[in-house]
């Protein structure tokens, strides 16, 4: 095989051939025992389940007491725990062994056997933990295997094996079959990590085929990241996982979406510019893996004391946007508690990718969309400049018609869409006439007839522009009534799109509360009791309903003109 191709799973004869050229003639039952067991675990491909069965044979095949396999982190080279049989969960959790230290230590680096009877030569030794008393005898083997046809065999792991004191001690036949053992163990690990790697692979690509559907799909930026942070902890199996965004004015991190048991917390939290290890990896622009939070200088321990949250291991990736570092998405606590290792980076800087592209498509889109409602403001602007009277009435109805619609549950799309066309909801009054228009007293029946086809004059001017289609309902139906005697189409009740039925209570509102060369504009609260009055007969009971918990909610004002 070429040097560089990707490591494949060893056939399985290798197992049994491992097995039979391993144990001696002189023993056929642990041949027998060893074939069976080497068929037992390479039908196991799943990871947790292999390492569980390695310990459960090895306790068997040794008679052991107590066992435990190391496997290497690779991030920093230590040893660390992956199954264990008769060892508390603390010891599980907190041994760390550096390769060459102590017996294990050495076993690893020196890819040799040892069998320990009696005391511990602590010279051979070096760092090695005293055996514990109720340990009468060992046996430590390394777990190695040979890829792409080398001669020269990797260490993926270490098994260690002991017996109390009043058992038998290990001999060298037990070293030999748990050697044998060994390289059967090896196998299957080697073929169980390949097959994880490809499915996590298989995963990778199928979660990043879902994310790239939904940026085709949406462009709310929220609802991206948090889909890629909920993908990203479900992949590395985390306890949990956020996306911090750099504020730009303060250059602090914020936490713009967060999973996990403290994310609602989380969200809008900052952290003061290159704090914290989200902070390093906004400066340096580069991955960082860090296994032992509690330790390290550069974690930022103020967040896990305002959220109750104990971050033990991260893994961060920079967010790039056109080669500028604009955030960063992280990864915390693996929940089997291993560490994070470079393959789990490379997973994560991949979902980063997609969480940038989903910033930026949603950068441009809001600078898009604000140059066209811009524009079109500009327009409705200039209609109004015509009509001294109604200075302010497209801005404040366009404010309390998205009010009204986020009441009544309206997605983004259709906010959007009533935010353009409550700007645009009058502009068919550039047809009518300056002296109908800014006529101070009552109009005439012919003045008001021409008055009344403003709906229509409006929708006629914008039915040609494509991007404006959606918006013609609320131009041409805001003047119809629900009790059928509106205009244009006196239409009424469902018959009025639902566009059209928000926006003719919300437009009337505000007739009522402004000020008109004949008449003082009504309070805000005479004003609403106007609207209930005619609830059901001029307006649809729902968008009154809706407008009655804007007011209750203090939004019926524009922000400015509270102030």
């Amino acid at each position: 095989m070429p040097s560089g191709a990707p490591e494949s799973l060893a056939p399985p004869e290798t197992l049994a051939a491992s097995a039979d050229r391993a144990a001696s003639d002189d023993h056929p039952s642990d041949v027998t025992t060893l074939s069976a067991l080497g068929a037992q675990l390479n039908a196991t491909l799943t990871w947790d389940a292999l390492v569980k069965e390695i310990i459960a044979a090895c306790v068997q095949l040794g008679n052991a007491s107590s066992a435990s396999l190391l496997l290497p982190d690779e991030h920093n080279a230590m040893l660390y725990i992956a199954a264990a049989h008769n060892l508390s969960a603390q010891v599980v959790a907190e041994t760390r062994v550096a390769l060459g230290a102590g017996v294990t230590g050495w076993v690893a680096e020196q890819r040799k056997p040892v069998l320990l009877v009696g005391p511990l030569d602590t010279a051979r030794y070096p760092h090695a933990f005293p055996k514990p008393e109720s340990i009468g005898s060992s046996i430590c083997i390394p777990l190695t295997f040979s890829t792409n046809g080398t001669e020269t065999a990797t260490t993926i792991g270490v098994l260690d094996l002991g017996r109390g004191i009043h058992s038998a001690p290990f001999s060298d036949q037990d070293l030999e079959l748990i050697q044998a053992f060994g390289k059967l163990a090896a196998v299957a690990l080697h073929n169980a990590r390949h097959f994880r790697r490809m499915q996590r692979q298989t995963l990778q690509l199928q979660n990043l085929v879902e994310i790239n559907r939904d940026l085709i799909a949406t462009l709310d930026i929220d609802r991206l990241l948090r889909s890629v942070v909920d993908r990203a902890v479900e992949l590395l199996r985390c306890q949990s996982g956020s996306v911090l965004l750099t504020d730009d004015e303060t250059q602090e991190l914020v936490f713009r979406v967060a999973v996990g048991p403290a994310g609602r917390r989380l969200i809008g939290t900052r952290l003061p510019p290159g704090a914290g290890i989200a902070g390093v990896i906004l400066k340096e622009g580069k991955p960082l893996i860090v296994n032992d939070a509690k330790t390290d200088p550069r974690h930022y321990a103020a967040v896990d004391a305002n959220t109750t949250l104990t971050t033990q291991s991260l893994l961060g990736v920079p967010l790039m946007a056109k080669e500028t570092v604009i955030g960063v998405i992280e990864v915390m606590n693996k929940i089997d508690g291993t560490p994070f290792t470079d393959e789990d980076k490379d997973l994560l800087v991949a979902f980063a990718m997609q969480g940038a592209i989903a910033l930026e498509n949603a950068r441009l889109y809001s600078d898009l969309k604000k140059s066209f409602t811009d524009t079109v403001r500009i327009i409705a602007n200039a209609v109004e400049a015509r009509d001294p009277y109604t200075a302010g009435h497209t801005n404040r109805v366009t404010h309390v018609a998205l009010e009204t619609a986020k009441e009544l549950g309206w997605s983004r799309e259709q906010i959007e869409t009533l935010e353009v066309g409550a700007l645009l909801h009058d502009v068919g009054k550039i047809g009518v006439r300056d002296l109908v228009l800014q006529k101070p007293g009552l109009l005439t029946e012919d003045e008001y007839a021409e008055m009344k086809r403003h709906p229509i004059v409006g929708a006629q001017m914008l039915e040609g522009v494509g991007a404006l289609r959606p918006m013609l309902p609320y131009i041409l139906y805001h003047q119809e009534r629900y009790d059928g005697k509106g205009y244009p189409f006196g239409l009424a009740g469902k018959e009025i799109p639902t566009e059209g039925r928000l926006l003719a209570v919300v437009d009337t509102f505000d007739a009522m509360t402004s000020d008109r060369p004949y008449r003082k504009g009504l309070a805000i609260e005479t004003a609403i009791a106007e609207i209930k009055r005619n609830r059901g007969t001029q307006f649809d009971p729902d968008v009154v309903d809706a407008l009655l918990r804007v007011h209750a909610n203090g939004h019926l004002i524009l922000p400015e003109e509270k102030m």
